[in-house]
């Protein structure tokens, strides 16, 4: 009886193991998805897609989609590579490089869940030396 009770733990300890593990995979790869697809939002100038995929919170940080058109309009990259995607709860970040003309700038974008959907609540572009 206890040799039975022991391995349904640990039969149970796997399986929640295996699932919470598919969660993670799931939302890395929502992230990765997400982060894509505002770079390439920002090169072909989709200001409304990219608006779209900001929290509110950096929405009204940003006060007016007419603002973000300003943010958005010089930061047409041409080509971006993400070496990191981290996924911690409801919380992800985002590291790479981003090409514009000559200049290549490192990329850090940060993520929350919200509503069970991912949106970028932060930006970082950076000329880099």
């Amino acid at each position: 009886m206890k040799n039975r009770v022991a391995i349904l733990m640990v039969v149970s300890i796997i399986l929640i193991m295996a699932l919470s593990a598919c969660s993670a995979v799931k939302d890395v790869a929502s992230v990765n998805d997400l982060g894509k697809g505002f770079m390439t939002a920002l090169r072909d100038g989709d200001t409304s897609g990219s608006w779209d995929m900001l929290t509110t919170a950096v929405q009204d940080e940003v006060g007016s989609t007419e603002a973000w058109t300003d943010f958005v309009y010089p930061r047409n990259f041409s080509n971006w590579n993400f070496t990191n995607t981290q996924v911690e709860n409801d919380t992800a970040q985002m590291d790479g490089e981003a090409t514009l003309g000559e200049e290549t700038y490192t990329v850090v974008l940060i993520f929350d869940k919200v509503d069970d959907s991912w949106k970028i609540s932060g930006i970082n572009f950076a000329l880099k030396e």
